[in-house]
């Protein structure tokens, strides 16, 4: 997103306040609840949106400097993402070639990725450095190095493919669309802050969809966000991607502060959402990134909610404690309200119901159901 890009955008919101109105659909929609309790529905996401498909597993300033790592986890799979020492980016599955122990965890910067089970180590580009009683083992070290995932850095962002046999290509270009959108933002210097993990009693879509409209914010957010932001909102399509924001309260006031020229971050949330379901929450001062992914049954998925803060708050101790504070918040919305209303409607859902309405004022849900729907030809 450039500063007209921006500046446009902005123009929408103030243009939704003003209006007290937001862009909507011309009907709603009703979608049968098999669409969350459909077993073999759910085994042909698994494979084509998750195990075909790039995944965003994180933020390229989180490997910024040469000899730093990041450790995840996407679909069962143990990643292990690395810059090297002459800069060059890597994936690999974090297992041992030994006996498939995790060779790292968490993030960090280093010179050598060692397993703790025997002590093998592994050079930062995937190959094996060194292994306690080499004589004992015929298999030459050229033979046992990681095992590498495709891996791209495009607008900041770190797409891996889950499978060594993806197409390079395929990873590179999983953001063509939407690309230009995210570019400014800075994510190729933010910092790690915090990160969590959740185990959701939901299909893994209801979640998805808690980023996707502010319907909601009355209601369920009533005391949390809701005296913040308004529940105005716009929407864009980017080819699969796509984009919701939603504006602070007083944004009509701002707008005269901002003039012309505004900041690329406006002074809004804007969740851009990759296929097949990733968030990015990119607010005025920080961000966060809500994976989501199905669980070990239809009716339940995995969660990682992730923070970062830009480069210069990390340096100074009053802008870090001002995004650990950010995150806090924004964690404890999400866990407190948001997850346990996923939960219900999955219980609800469970119990009998027979559809869901989703309204005519919850475009982005629509964009992302027909999304859904089309990828899987139904």
């Amino acid at each position: 997103m450039n500063k007209s890009q921006a500046k446009k955008l902005l123009d929408r919101l103030v243009q939704r306040v003003a209006s007290d109105t937001s862009d909507v659909f011309d009907e709603s929609l009703v979608e049968p609840a098999t669409f969350f309790t459909d077993d073999e529905r759910w085994q042909q996401e698994r494979e084509a949106f998750f195990l075909d498909t790039p995944q965003l597993i994180g933020f390229a300033g989180e490997l910024q400097d040469p000899g730093s790592y990041l450790s995840t986890e996407s679909m069962g799979v143990p990643i292990i993402a690395t810059r090297d020492e002459h800069g060059e980016l890597h994936a690999f599955i974090n297992a041992c070639a030994h006996r498939g122990a995790t060779v790292a965890e968490g993030f960090g910067t280093t010179k050598r990725l060692t397993c703790r089970f025997h002590g093998w180590s592994y050079q930062l580009d995937g190959r094996l450095a060194g292994r306690p009683q080499d004589v004992h083992f015929c298999q030459p070290k050229t033979e046992c190095g990681l095992t590498p995932l495709p891996i791209s850095d495009r607008a900041g962002l770190l797409m891996v493919g889950l499978r060594a046999s993806m197409p390079q290509a395929k990873v590179n270009h999983a953001l063509d669309d939407v690309a230009e959108q995210l570019c400014g933002f800075g994510f190729d210097r933010v910092k790690s802050l915090q990160s969590s993990r959740f185990e959701v009693a939901a299909n893994w879509k209801l979640v998805v969809n808690l980023s996707h409209e502010s319907y909601h914010f009355g209601s369920l957010h009533r005391e949390s966000l809701a005296p913040l932001m308004t529940s105005h909102q716009v929407s864009d399509e980017f080819g699969l991607h796509t984009r919701w924001a939603f504006p602070f309260r007083g944004i009509e006031n701002m707008q005269d502060q901002i003039g012309d020229q505004p900041p690329l971050r406006i002074p809004a949330i804007m969740n851009h959402t990759i296929f097949p379901g990733t968030v990015i929450v990119v607010n005025p001062g920080d961000a966060q990134l809500i994976r989501v992914e199905p669980g070990n049954s239809v009716d339940t998925s995995v969660v990682y909610f992730v923070g970062v803060c830009e480069a210069g708050a990390a340096a100074d101790p009053d802008k870090l404690q001002a995004s650990h504070d950010a995150y806090a918040f924004g964690h404890k919305v999400f866990e407190t309200e948001d997850l346990p209303a996923a939960e219900q409607c999955q219980k609800g859902i469970n119990a009998g119901l027979q559809s869901v309405i989703v309204g005519a004022n919850e475009p982005v849900v629509q964009m992302w159901h027909r999304r859904w729907h089309e990828a899987l030809d139904d």
